[in-house]
């Protein structure tokens, strides 16, 4: 543990987006927000489609993108994952916030922060 002083407080964030988009979005979020505790990976699952009424199954692949945001940055960080991946959009994912029990951010050198 670093000689900073208190301990800051944070939240995870986790967004459910199109596959395909994941990398694009947390690169943009990383470049913009200057946020580098996320990480993206693909997720696929199934479910029934009771709105027809036929009970037939479907399936549907997704990125999920986790964030590890300080507090005071959680808000400005969740309303840019919603709008960068596509979210304001029907039927494209959803994104949650919650507080986090533990954690840490990655403090990244001014070398690897340029190759990125």
């Amino acid at each position: 543990m670093s000689d900073t002083g208190a301990l800051q407080s944070y939240k995870v964030i986790t967004c459910f987006l199109p596959a395909g988009k994941g990398k694009e979005v947390l690169d943009d979020l990383r470049k913009q927000k200057g946020v580098y505790s996320g990480f993206v990976h693909h997720a696929r699952g199934a479910g029934v489609d009771s709105s027809r009424g036929n009970n037939a199954p479907f399936y549907v692949e997704r990125e999920v993108i986790t964030v590890l945001a300080p507090v005071a940055q959680a808000d400005e960080v969740f309303e840019f994952l919603y709008f960068n991946a596509g979210l304001d959009q029907p039927h494209t994912g959803m994104i949650l916030m919650e507080k986090a029990i533990r954690g840490m951010t990655c403090n990244l050198t001014s070398e690897i922060v340029d190759e990125s």
